[in-house]
């Protein structure tokens, strides 16, 4: 017969071991982490919020932590505030320790991810809503893959001809930010059926205006890219709505509109085709989840995702007279009515 107080030790030395065993258990064993790095602010709608939304439906059912970081770029444009928002990323990047960081769009490599390119990994570093060149911040590297993004130009000028078939010269109207300077740059590549007179780059509202006095007579359209850190003034830096910028087009010029990005429509924009700002954040999501389950950098090729989003405006067509026909509009992934 065993005593008690034999028993009683001998529990005791299986919890103790229970206990010992469970801390010398491996740092793999712990939920993976992926940090976020989205260059602009958190509830940019159309664009911050699909590309997360993304994200999130390539991650369903992968057992990980998630954290994001807005580095804030698209309201606050200084150099400063860019530099200091790239610094703070880096610094969660250091206490968060994930095995994968995902960084949308150009300001998060520029001031951010660009740093650690060719750094033994992990952690692997996954890039997406990129337009310039990848080589530019050094990318791919043994440590870092991702996903382009091309704008719809020519897709989207093809579906302004199928409704304006008389538009011959545009006009393109952008904001003044590394984003736009590498749309004009990809748009100087590509042979369009339509001449471009100038590409235009306002700071100001003052400056829109004027542009558009300038050549309205000149052209048949107004093509719009990124249309959002245009000031109130040359003193008062807040930030005109895009609303109220391609408003002046629809009411005072009754120009047709053709944008190629993800609010063109939202907009008052007559028409485009923009990249789907969901399928970039899934597409990065989807490398993601396959690093976390052993591959590498390496095994995938940087690419441009496929998926374009055909958007019209029915408001901004009825208010130019121009009738959009019935199929295009059930075509359309999105309709303003």
């Amino acid at each position: 017969m065993v005593d008690v107080g034999h028993r009683s030790a001998l529990f005791v030395s299986l919890v103790l071991t229970a206990l010992f065993l469970h801390f010398l258990a491996p740092v793999h064993a712990a939920t993976p982490k992926i940090l976020v790095v989205h260059s602009y602010h958190e509830d940019q709608k159309e664009h911050v919020v699909e590309m997360t939304k993304g994200i999130e439906e390539a991650l369903d059912g992968v057992a990980c932590q998630l954290r994001f970081v807005h580095m804030d770029t698209k309201r606050k444009t200084s150099e400063a505030w860019k530099r200091a928002a790239g610094q703070q990323a880096k610094l969660v990047l250091a206490d968060y320790r994930p095995q994968v960081v995902l960084t949308m769009d150009d300001n998060a490599q520029q001031y951010f991810a660009r740093d650690y390119a060719g750094a033994p990994g992990p952690p692997w570093f996954v890039f997406s809503g990129v337009n310039a060149e990848p080589g530019l911040y050094g990318f791919p590297a043994v440590n870092v893959t991702g996903v382009l993004e091309r704008p719809n130009v020519l897709e989207s000028i093809e579906l302004l001809l199928k409704i304006r078939p008389e538009v011959k010269n545009i006009l393109i109207l952008v904001d003044k930010s590394e984003t736009t300077d590498f749309l004009i740059a990809y748009c100087k590549t590509l042979k369009l059926p339509v001449t471009v007179v100038a590409f235009e780059q306002p700071l100001t509202l003052e400056a829109w205006k004027a542009v558009l006095e300038q050549y309205h007579a000149r052209v048949d359209a107004v093509g719009l890219y990124v249309i959002r850190t245009i000031a109130r003034s040359a003193t008062d830096p807040a930030k005109v709505p895009e609303e109220e910028l391609v408003r002046i087009i629809n009411e005072q010029y009754k120009l047709p509109t053709v944008g190629f990005y993800d609010s063109a429509a939202a907009s008052g924009i007559l028409c485009g085709v923009s990249v789907s700002m969901r399928e970039q954040g899934r597409a990065a999501g989807q490398i993601a989840r396959q690093l976390l389950e052993g591959k590498k950098p390496d095994d995938f090729k940087v690419k441009t995702t496929d998926r374009g989003l055909i958007q019209l405006n029915l408001r901004t067509a009825e208010h130019l007279g121009i009738q959009i026909p019935y199929g295009m509009i059930k075509r359309a992934d999105v309709v303003i009515r």
